[in-house]
């Protein structure tokens, strides 16, 4: 099922829903419009930056942030490796080794989604959050959410040392809340993940603005 159709055809009935949300670029502001800016400040283009972020990447068998979201490397080790990668074509004029600073900074919390998935809860919808994360992002996210209390569990990447779209991520979410494949759904930006996610077993709704996804959203939920 592609992650850009309906999250389930109406006529398959659930006994109960989790929705698993990701953090950034869901409850957050777009990844893409982030990284412009830590790109600005680095005074480094943000295609060479991520160009280096992967060859840090490919040495630990991932892509992107995956040896930060793997919790493989703390951030200043990988600052440095992903400075040494930039050269000799480009130098950071901001430290790299202090990337979550930047990666946080004027971040905002996206609570107009937020409020809405808590409204949603119900005896047979649930809410938690499936995100890959980075050790050193965890204060920063902290201070953006009022109170994550609202989501049952929380299973963040790095600290399982698996992280989107490693399909034993999700293996993991469903045992972590007792729950079969059929029964989660996954709201996250990244389309891979969402591909992964219905490989899995899983619904998923990719994310790019609220109106169309909660919309998509009570599509499912009018049918438990």
């Amino acid at each position: 099922m592609p992650s850009d159709s309906d999250a389930m055809r109406l006529e398959d009935v659930l006994d109960e829903l989790v929705i698993w949300s990701d953090f950034g670029g869901v409850l957050t502001d777009p990844v893409p419009s982030v990284l412009d800016r830590v790109a600005a400040e680095c005074a480094v283009p943000a295609a060479a930056l991520l160009l280096a972020c992967e060859a840090v990447a490919a040495a630990y068998g991932g892509d992107g942030l995956a040896p930060l979201e793997l919790g493989a490397l703390g951030e200043a080790e990988w600052g440095g490796l992903v400075t040494a990668a930039l050269a000799p074509d480009w130098t950071p004029a901001a430290d790299l080794g202090r990337f979550s600073e930047m990666w946080y900074r004027d971040r905002s919390f996206n609570a107009e989604l937020y409020e809405a998935l808590l409204h949603r809860r119900g005896a047979r919808c649930r809410l938690a959050m499936l995100t890959n994360s980075v050790r050193e992002w965890e204060p920063y996210r902290r201070a953006l959410i009022p109170d994550a209390a609202g989501f049952e569990a929380i299973l963040r990447s790095h600290e399982h040392g698996i992280r989107k779209p490693d399909p034993r991520i999700f293996r993991l979410a469903e045992t972590h809340l007792g729950v079969a494949a059929s029964s989660c759904l996954l709201i996250d930006d990244s389309a891979d993940n969402c591909r992964a996610a219905e490989t899995a077993g899983w619904q998923a709704i990719r994310h790019r603005e609220n109106a169309e996804t909660l919309e998509r959203l009570d599509r499912v939920l009018a049918a438990l």
